[in-house]
């Protein structure tokens, strides 16, 4: 036992820390070769969507930041980040 007091919470969180931009699914690495990585910081319409789609993604998701989504991995769908003003801050595979 040691008179050191305890790290701070901040430093024992497995959260990423406030302002982080890598934000993945669990259980997801990052991957290169999502298309759609240069829509970052562009206002999302629609007419973006079928670009996106190809052989190898059938779907393409819409989220906002902050808004429940299930967690399964498909490889088949692509998901788009939005902020509350309609950009695209991230896109994943899954």
């Amino acid at each position: 036992m040691t008179d050191a007091p305890d790290p701070p919470a901040q430093s024992r969180s497995r959260l990423a820390p406030p302002g982080a931009s890598q934000r993945r699914l669990a259980g997801t690495g990052a991957v290169p070769s999502c298309r759609g990585a240069a829509l970052v910081g562009k206002r999302w319409s629609e007419d973006m969507r079928a670009p996106l789609r190809g052989d190898r993604y059938r779907e393409v998701r819409v989220l906002r930041v902050g808004q429940p989504r299930t967690m399964d991995l498909r490889e088949d769908r692509l998901n788009v980040i939005l902020d509350s003003t309609g950009h695209v801050v991230e896109v994943t595979c899954g």
